[in-house]
């Protein structure tokens, strides 16, 4: 029976795929897989699970992560230098956790826009405290 089945599936998909009408190559679609979709989260949700990334880093080191949320920069003037963070608010707005990022282009939007970014979570540390951030993040278009 399931080698009848399997037939089945087979003849129908080659008949599906020999259409009259001609279609052109298949365009290259630039998907970069995602492990932690926070942007599919709600406002509950994204708190608590940003919250984790930081309790557990080891869980959550080289993967992937997309996240939807507030941009600010910070400049820190002993070193010179800027910090790039998303802002995850909790849902009362009385808590917050940035998830600092590294854009690969190094092209920063305006402060306080809104974006939608990926990169590889890791952790860094400054006087004994992790510090969650993404590497080589990619702005969505």
């Amino acid at each position: 029976m399931k080698k009848f089945f399997a037939t089945i599936c087979a003849a129908c998909l080659l008949i599906s795929g020999c259409g009259g009408e001609k279609t052109s190559a298949p365009e290259k679609i630039l998907t970069e897989a995602v492990d932690i979709d926070l942007t599919k989260l709600s406002v509950t949700m994204v708190y608590p699970a940003v919250f984790d990334m930081i309790e557990n880093p080891s869980e959550y080191r080289g993967k992937t992560i997309k996240i939807r949320e507030k941009y600010f920069a910070a400049h820190d003037p002993a070193k010179d230098e800027y910090h790039h963070a998303c802002v995850i608010w909790d849902e009362t707005a009385c808590c917050m956790q940035g998830m600092e990022f590294e854009l690969a282009d190094k092209k920063y939007p305006p402060n306080e826009s809104d974006i939608t970014l990926t990169g590889k979570f890791d952790v860094y540390t400054i006087q004994k405290i992790d510090n969650p951030i993404l590497l080589d993040a990619r702005l969505a278009d």
